[in-house]
């Protein structure tokens, strides 16, 4: 069975329309947004990090987390 974490918890607040847990789980995912929006030359491409960050916020609200990571719901 995997274990709920705390960032279960927060995604299913921003499926609830919490601003806060939305920041927070978006302060988690910008190593790998800054990492991924950089060019050739290793400057970040401002409106590339935009776009992703967006695709993030809307992934997240939408996404069904616990058919997603199918959690046993026995406990």
């Amino acid at each position: 069975m995997i274990q709920k974490t705390n960032f279960y918890y927060e995604l299913k607040k921003v499926q609830n329309n919490d601003e806060v847990a939305l920041i927070n789980v978006i302060d988690k995912i910008m190593p790998i947004i800054n990492k991924y929006s950089k060019d050739i030359d290793g400057v970040i491409d401002e409106d590339l990090k935009s776009t992703l960050i967006e695709h993030c916020i809307s992934v997240t609200k939408k996404m069904d987390i616990d058919k997603k990571l199918l959690f046993d719901f026995q406990e």
